[in-house]
């Protein structure tokens, strides 16, 4: 719904000194998300009191502007952990309070802190929550208590964001002393960029189970890095800084290493599946793969994509109050900068976008809910509406930033206005999966259902009336167009090269299932491919953009 009244909840208070007015307008979007979880609980909703959520959290972290580095950092966070304000478990019993605390973060400004704290309590505590056996999700309780910091290790070397999700480090099962080994075989595939790396003591660590030799897919391990707070790395460990990045300097990024490190047995997350016997088991009817395990970048996306547009948000809200008192002089005398035409028409064309955007993922929200409160897996419908918030608000915030920052001049270079954290978008563009890695799934995926459905399905959905008419005919067409190529690139090239130029304006669609990608060809393509392709994929990311758009709307 709209927000256009909350815009007088900021004041021309620094976007780093946290505000209670912009707490207060994160705390009404949910509301307005969500009235009856607030009120009563509803059907499907857990009933707490938002003002009193805010407020308690907020009392918690609200030095975080201070934290300068990952020591001071990692410190608030503890506190935070200890203060049970929001509890590991709110992930699955109340996960409308996790969402609500990312965005009351956001806030603040789209810094290292809320990444720390997103690791913390969703893919640390929450990986153990939804993959771990009782006793495993019982301990964290005394995790909590004592304020432990964990990481969460899957990323790899050769394995980014751009790249797929590949995993290579290996966990063998050695049945002589039953325990697992845990090894990075080669610098590939070490753990890459894994926030909060340096300064936690434990982690989930994401490898490749091996049994008897034969490989059983990525599982997670629940693990201790170090000796105690701020102790030794444990043996066999090793772990490199990243380095200095352009912004959120106060988050630590590491690269980890294992060289033969001895796991105990209760180290596998078996929830899925365990060692029974010296053999390999499921535990239940869902059977372990990287869907499962995925779960939590899910969440990840979705609370990404919250706090890219509620700080866009912040961010025009606070220059829209300096913009107020900027004195300008105008055809008829002084006037204020706000009052400029041109400014004025980026304010509105921004809060209207960004409120669109925040309305939407909010009802996707609201469905990702139900599914961490009954542990169910989400279906590919879900799945495919995750991934268009991940996509489209991102780019919607960084399109809205960036006018914003052209029409306010010097403003925009002053620290403390909220501008120099932009770089955190791009951040949130290729965190938890790239946004174009995710349009080429959603590509990958609309295309082989066509395969799927058959010739005949895709025909008659294309020329029966409805309002998926167009996508349907739309898809036919471009599958097509495509099949002559079969399973050979160079004639694959050829072919999109050829429909890429034209796809961008006949596509219209259901959950940016975008039209410009092979039913064969793999998701993360070679870096040959990409080379000989780079115009067509810069053409089909173009067709992408106008499928979202229409997607998130209809949605």
């Amino acid at each position: 719904p709209p927000m256009h009244s909350s815009r007088t909840l900021l004041r021309a208070t620094s976007p780093l000194v946290l505000s209670r007015g912009a707490a207060a307008a994160a705390a009404a979007r949910s509301s307005a998300v969500g009235r009856r979880w607030a009120s009563s609980g509803g059907a499907s909703g857990v009933a707490f009191d938002h003002s009193a959520f805010t407020n308690d959290f907020l009392a918690q972290v609200t030095d975080v502007t201070e934290a300068t580095d990952p020591a001071q950092s990692s410190q608030i966070l503890r506190r935070l952990i200890k203060s049970d304000v929001l509890k590991f478990m709110d992930m699955q019993d109340a996960p409308e309070k996790f969402f609500l605390a990312h965005r009351l973060l956001s806030t603040v400004g789209l810094g290292g802190f809320g990444i720390r704290f997103t690791v913390q309590f969703n893919l640390f505590a929450g990986s153990i929550v939804g993959l771990g056996g009782p006793e495993q999700v019982a301990r964290l309780e005394e995790i909590q208590r004592k304020g432990q910091l964990g990481c969460f290790l899957l990323t790899e070397m050769q394995a980014g964001v751009l790249s797929g999700l590949i995993v290579e480090t290996t966990a063998d099962w050695d049945s002589s002393t039953q325990e697992f080994v845990l090894h990075t075989p080669d610098d590939k595939a070490a753990k890459n960029w894994i926030s909060q790396g340096y300064t936690a003591e434990l982690g989930v660590v994401i490898a490749d189970l091996r049994v008897d030799g034969v490989s059983h897919g990525p599982h997670a391990f629940i693990m201790n890095l170090r000796n105690g707070e701020g102790g030794e790395l444990l043996p066999g460990i090793r772990i490199d800084d990243m380095g200095t990045k352009t912004v959120a300097n106060d988050l630590d990024n590491a690269r980890v290493w294992f060289d033969q490190v001895r796991l105990p047995k209760d180290a596998l997350l078996n929830k899925f599946a365990d060692i029974k016997d010296d053999k390999y088991v499921q535990t239940t009817d869902e059977k372990m793969r990287i869907e499962v395990i995925g779960q939590r970048l899910l969440t990840g996306r979705m609370a990404i994509a919250e706090a890219a547009l509620l700080s866009a948000r912040v961010l025009t809200m606070k220059t829209e109050e300096y913009a107020k008192t900027k004195v300008c002089n105008g055809i008829n005398g002084e006037t204020t900068l706000a009052s400029m035409p041109q400014l004025a028409s980026v304010f509105e064309e921004s809060y209207q976008q960004l409120d669109d955007q925040i309305a939407f993922t909010a009802g996707v929200e609201e469905r990702l809910n139900e599914c961490l409160r009954t542990g169910s897996i989400p279906d590919a419908d879900l799945v495919d509406a995750i991934s268009v918030c991940k996509v489209r608000a991102i780019d919607v915030a960084i399109q809205r930033s960036h006018a914003l920052r052209q029409e306010v001049g010097s403003y925009a270079l002053m620290h403390h206005t909220g501008f120099e954290l932009m770089d955190m978008f791009l951040c949130c563009k290729f965190a938890e999966g790239d946004s174009r890695i995710l349009q080429m799934k959603l590509m990958r995926d609309r295309l082989k259902q066509v395969k799927k459905d058959g010739a005949g399905k895709a025909l008659l959905d294309a020329i029966m009336p409805g309002e998926d008419r167009a996508e349907n005919m739309a898809a036919l067409s471009l599958a097509r167009k495509l099949a002559p190529a079969g399973r050979d690139l160079e004639k694959m090239a050829a072919l999109m090269d050829e429909v890429g130029t034209r796809v961008g304006t006949r596509v219209g669609t259901r959950h940016a299932h975008a039209l410009a990608l092979t039913l064969t060809l793999n998701p993360f393509p070679s870096t040959g491919v990409r080379s000989t392709t780079s115009l067509t994929w810069s053409l089909i990311v173009t067709s992408v953009m106008v499928s979202v758009h229409h997607s998130w709307s209809r949605l």
